[in-house]
């Protein structure tokens, strides 16, 4: 038990009952050293401002009671000071508040003045936008008493998402208030005296009922005696103490987040509601926090939303009468976590949009135009505060941000475009793909020339004369020279070799040739057997350009694309919008076709060509398309809020922290499609440990088959070549008979 000078900290309320003397009028500086000792507020910065109703020195014992570091719990604070003269005009007090520049003193409030200044301050407060969500105003009013304490008449300047306390007194001073240290020293020893003979005589009847064994075991320690006394001496205090009773004090603050859409018809206004007590014998006493909204949110109020059917972004089950029976996306996953952390349900009402409050819609169908062309409802339902959010992704563009508030971005999308994934080229031919034409075309004249080469030095060598060697048959014909080169490049040799030294030099020469070309053929011709050869894949604009005249390309007409598209400048992108083929939304089958046969190109959000892809692949178990490598003109979707919603700061504070940890990344994931082998490799053919089938080997066969028929044709050249030569009559002589 302690009695205590004003100003001071009081011990540990769980262990200690302490009473500061307090003259009356007086009561400020303790006020606030106990709040803050408590952990009513825990303001690292604030801005104080006050006017001559408080004394300079009681101002100077507020800020030591604000600042000075007397106990473990409690922080100390930077202040910036504010005063106000006496008798200042709305102009001066209006210059004044615009002064302050919350990023540099902070967002937390003290304002100590006079009951018909207050007022006049939280409108200045609300009309230089310094009031709002995300700043704390605390209004301590220093002339009100017990008669004169209407603080109601504030609640009509109460506005939606405001931060408002008020402190205001309720003391009155008649003959029968008591005070001073005999009092408060007599109604201690009293209430310690009544709590010791309670405790003796509840332990007395307690081990009358039990034997001496017993009571050693169960009789009560002594910090569990001193929290008995401590708790007796605070309930005797508490109703039968008449010290400084008259002294009190009132805390109440404004309930005012998401008021405004709890009525069903005429519209409700924020109200003021009690949250805590003081006086100084109790000290500070809490029934709720300081801030109703900065701890619990929106106090699980039941906030009205739009919506619309729209995958992946909202997803909605309706039942036969036309409600909303199951709902799910990631817009509607963005809504929940949110309600989950600002203390909030939500009801769901969905806008009659043509086509899209369908519960059977594929997931497949997605719709990129839905989040460009928002209904007129939806937009009245805003503006008209019937609705506190639109639950909906939509298209941030300019037209619509004159209108109402978007978000932060939860997604940014990016365009490109679905063509034919390359198809593998034919490999009949395979056998001459590894040299190029210019190579096949020097080795030809290779062989040609090399024949008669070798005939002219085999023929011209004297080594045969010398050596009397018959030149006959062999290598002396030019036919049988070109035919040993030609079987010498097959690695098969020959049944003749030159004699001559100068011959056998070209021979040799022509086998080093020979090894070479065959060495890299078979090298070669392996790496294309394993590799399948592709088409030139279009991987960016610059390429589907350079195709337009065997492939056609198409986008939605009005969206964003288009838009962009318009106000563009570059060359490519104005060729893509003069470009553009006609089609209409019910000849997509004709499109989709026409793209798999690499004869048109779609130009989407890259997440709907995905979807597209995931549903031909379920439909044909192919891998038919494949997206462009270019991505291009990034496409904000967004929440829409009311255009004087005050509540955008602290929903895009939510978002914000929803993309650092990657939840509405994940979520996005979850409902875009699953990757399969199509994804594997987009643009290339993948192939591993192949196996040479009939179709690498075709080739082969037709060489075969061309010499075959080269050979019958020969064949029956010469056989007609024969009968011709023997149908002609011979020449014999005959003898002369007289």
């Amino acid at each position: 038990m302690a009695l205590t000078d004003s100003d001071c900290p009081r011990l540990p309320s769980e262990t200690a009952i302490t009473i500061p003397l307090i003259s009356i009028g007086e009561e400020l500086p303790q006020i606030m050293l106990d709040l803050r000792s408590a952990g009513v507020y825990t303001w690292k910065t604030l801005v104080m401002i006050y006017d001559t109703t408080v004394s300079r020195d009681m101002i100077t014992r507020i800020i030591k009671s604000i600042t000075q570091r007397r106990t473990s719990s409690a922080k100390a604070s930077g202040i910036s000071l504010m005063k106000l003269e006496s008798n200042i005009s709305r102009i001066d007090l209006k210059t004044v508040l615009s002064t302050i520049d919350p990023k540099i003193v902070g967002s937390n409030y003290l304002v100590i003045a006079s009951y018909y200044i207050v007022g006049i301050l939280m409108e200045y407060a609300k009309s230089l936008q310094i009031a709002g969500i995300n700043n704390q105003w605390m209004y301590i009013i220093s002339d009100t008493n017990r008669h004169f304490q209407d603080i109601h008449v504030f609640e009509n300047l109460l506005k939606e998402g405001d931060n408002v306390a008020f402190l205001y007194n309720s003391s009155f001073t008649t003959s029968v208030c008591a005070g001073g240290r005999k009092c408060h020293i007599k109604e201690l020893l009293e209430s310690f005296t009544r709590s010791i003979d309670q405790a003796i005589t509840e332990e007395f009847n307690t081990a009358s009922q039990v034997s001496e064994e017993e009571w050693e075991a169960i009789r009560p320690t002594k910090s569990e005696r001193r929290d008995f006394l401590l708790k007796n001496m605070k309930i005797h205090l508490s109703k039968n103490g008449v010290c400084d009773n008259c002294t009190y004090w009132k805390i109440s603050t404004g309930e005012t987040w998401g008021v405004e859409y709890q009525a069903v018809g005429e519209k409700s206004s924020p109200k003021l509601h009690p949250v805590g007590v003081w006086r100084p014998s109790d000290g500070i006493e809490m029934t709720d926090v300081l801030f109703l909204h900065v701890s619990h949110g929106f106090r699980g109020k039941a906030l009205p939303m739009v919506t619309f059917h729209n995958p992946p972004w909202q997803i909605l089950t309706f039942n036969e009468t036309g409600d909303i029976t199951e709902y799910k996306g990631l817009i509607l996953d963005i809504i929940t976590e949110l309600s989950k952390n600002l203390n909030f349900t939500f009801r769901l009402t969905a806008v009659d949009k043509s086509n899209t409050i369908n519960s059977t819609t594929s997931p497949f169908d997605i719709d990129s135009e839905l989040t460009t062309k928002v209904p007129n409802t939806l937009l009245d339902q805003l503006k008209n505060k019937t609705v506190a959010l639109a639950a909906c992704a939509v298209t941030v563009t300019e037209d619509l941000k004159s209108v109402v508030n978007f978000t932060k971005p939860i997604a940014i999308l990016s365009y490109t475009f679905l063509v034919a994934r390359p198809k593998e080229l034919s490999r009949a031919l395979l056998f001459i793909s590894p040299f190029n034409f210019d190579t096949w075309l020097g080795l030809c004249a290779a062989i040609i020339s090399m024949g008669p080469l070798l005939y002219f030095i085999h023929r011209s060598s004297p080594v045969y004369e010398y050596k009397g060697i018959p030149m006959k048959g062999g290598l002396a014909s030019i036919q049988n020279c070109i035919w040993y080169m030609y079987g010498a490049l097959l690695q098969q040799g020959g049944m003749h070799l030159p004699y001559a030294d100068s011959a056998r030099i070209l021979v040799g020469a022509w086998w080093l040739v020979v090894l070479v070309m065959a060495t890299t053929y078979c090298g070669n011709l392996v790496a294309f057997l394993t590799f399948p050869k592709i088409d030139i894949p279009i991987t960016d604009l610059e390429q589907l350009i350079a195709h337009k005249d065997t492939v056609s390309w198409t986008f939605k007409e009005g969206g964003f694309l288009e838009k962009e598209l318009k106000v563009s400048n570059e060359y490519r992108f104005k060729t893509i919008l003069n470009g553009k083929s006609k089609h209409t939304s019910t000849d997509f089958k004709a499109v989709i076709n026409s793209i798999r046969e690499g004869k048109h190109a779609y130009i989407d959000w890259k997440i709907k060509l995905q979807f597209i892809m995931k549903e031909q692949f379920l439909k044909t178990s192919r891998c038919d398309f494949v997206l462009g490598l270019e991505e291009f003109f990034d496409e904000k979707l967004a929440l829409m809020i009311s255009p004087e919603s005050p509540y955008l700061p602290k929903i895009n504070d939510e978002i914000k922290k929803l993309h650092q940890v990657g939840l509405i990344e994940k979520w996005l994931k979850d409902y875009l499609p699953k990757k399969d082998r199509c994804w594997k490799n987009r643009h290339l053919i993948e192939v591993s440990n192949h196996t040479v089938n009939l179709d690498d080997m075709q080739g082969s066969f037709f060489v075969l088959l061309m010499g075959f028929v080269s050979a019958l044709l020969l064949l029956l050249f010469e056989k007609l070549w024969y009968v011709k030569i023997n149908k002609q009559p011979k020449k014999m002589i005959q003898p002369f008979v007289t």
